[in-house]
């Protein structure tokens, strides 16, 4: 393995504090031999619907070994209008077109209802997520059950950051140490 491509919205981008980080991104470096690049495509605010649309620039060409692939939390939303149905067709996609054998797909993250229940609400959350572990099953991808690893903690919330949808170190702590793990 040479080349991992890290593909999403802003929880992989590494938003935090109102700007992009290197909080997801550094993580994973440090524990990976040093001949592995890990390259960070997140972009604030996409869908599956902008990663199709970028797909062939951001990861193809650059041919990586392994690609996560970590979307739902802005599909999610009401206002973005895409459907479950839209959601599992594109996540399908970029499965077919990078090949099953190198994707690692990640279940999106719970948001905190205190403050996300309307544009965000967790009960949609579970569904996108359980089309991405239907997915995984069906194409035989790898898998990070991201949501099952958030109810495993006393408080889901303490991952988040106060706008209660965005990751803190803690939730950056968590989704890291999943990826490698399932890395190695």
């Amino acid at each position: 393995m040479n080349k991992i491509i890290l593909l999403g919205d802003s929880i992989t981008a590494g938003y935090m504090e109102d700007h992009v980080s290197q909080a997801l991104t550094s993580r994973i470096r440090q524990q990976l031999s040093k001949d592995i690049r890990v390259q960070n495509v997140g972009i604030p605010g996409d869908t599956t619907v902008g990663a199709l649309e970028r797909l062939e620039k951001h990861v193809l060409k650059g041919e990586p070994d392994f690609v996560t692939i970590l979307f739902g939390s802005n599909d999610v939303l009401l206002t973005e209008n895409i459907s479950l149905e839209r959601y599992q067709k594109n996540i399908e996609t970029m499965i077919q077109m990078i090949g099953s054998q190198k994707v690692l797909l990640i279940t999106p993250s719970f948001s905190n209802q205190l403050v996300q229940h309307e544009e965000r609400p967790n009960h949609r959350i579970l569904a996108y997520g359980n089309t991405i572990r239907q997915l995984a099953h069906h194409y035989q991808t790898q898998l990070i059950d991201l949501q099952s690893a958030m109810l495993d903690a006393p408080n889901y919330t303490d991952f988040l950051q106060a706008d209660g949808f965005h990751f803190n170190e803690f939730g950056y702590d968590l989704l890291a140490n999943l990826i490698i793990a399932k890395l190695k």
